[in-house]
């Protein structure tokens, strides 16, 4: 969660820059299941960019996490006869 608030602050502290644009689309696109230019990440000041990439990997964790779970509730209710 520390990687969203990052990107969050950033965003906030710099609203008028490239990166924090950027950062906008990238958070805009995976709320929405969207597709985004990864290459648009690669001229950012390397602070922004640290930031960006601990978000996608949260993102990315926090996602994987969430459809195990899924997957693990679905195969409990499938085994549990009192559940049907």
């Amino acid at each position: 969660m520390t990687a969203i608030k990052d990107i969050a602050k950033y965003i906030h502290k710099n609203p008028d820059t490239e990166e924090a644009r950027v950062m906008r689309t990238l958070c805009e696109s995976l709320e929405r299941g969207e597709s985004f230019d990864l290459g648009s990440i690669y001229n950012m000041k390397d602070k922004a960019y640290n930031i960006v990439i601990a978000f996608i990997d949260e993102w990315r964790f926090d996602r994987h996490v969430k459809s195990r779970r899924l997957g693990k509730y679905l195969a409990e209710k499938a085994e549990d006869p009192v559940a049907s």
